[in-house]
């Protein structure tokens, strides 16, 4: 039974944290779910390798997009940002964003962010 408890979490954190590159980050949200950053930004790609190392809560996000995760969307890999401070009006969380799609990319679409940790990095 723990096995299967063990593979079941397993899939469920792979389905969230899908990617296209061998170069990403797994992110954990306020409130404790998890997304695949990817950029094409050597700087902000430094950022998220120290705030693997140096476990700090920073708002990271970008531009929202769709994509096929479990959450429907992804942040556009070459508008990732990561700020100590942003405006209220475009924080949100990992499933606050996926519950209202329609909101962060056709209405907003602009720069969205999640207070997130970086857990994991591979390069």
């Amino acid at each position: 039974m723990e096995d299967m408890l063990r593979y079941m979490d397993k899939i469920e954190r792979t389905n969230k944290s899908v990617h296209e590159t061998s170069r990403w980050a797994g992110i954990i949200d306020s409130k404790g779910d998890i997304i695949a950053v990817e950029t094409t930004c050597d700087e902000v790609w430094d950022q998220l390798v120290d705030l693997h190392h140096n476990p700090t809560e920073m708002w990271i996000g970008g531009v929202v997009e769709v994509y096929e995760n479990t959450w429907g969307f992804r942040f556009k890999p070459d508008t990732i940002i990561i700020a100590h401070i942003t405006i209220e009006g475009v924080q949100s969380n990992i499933r606050g964003i996926s519950e209202d799609l329609d909101y962060w990319i056709n209405a907003w679409a602009k720069e969205t962010y999640v207070l997130a940790t970086v857990t994991e990095v591979h390069e």
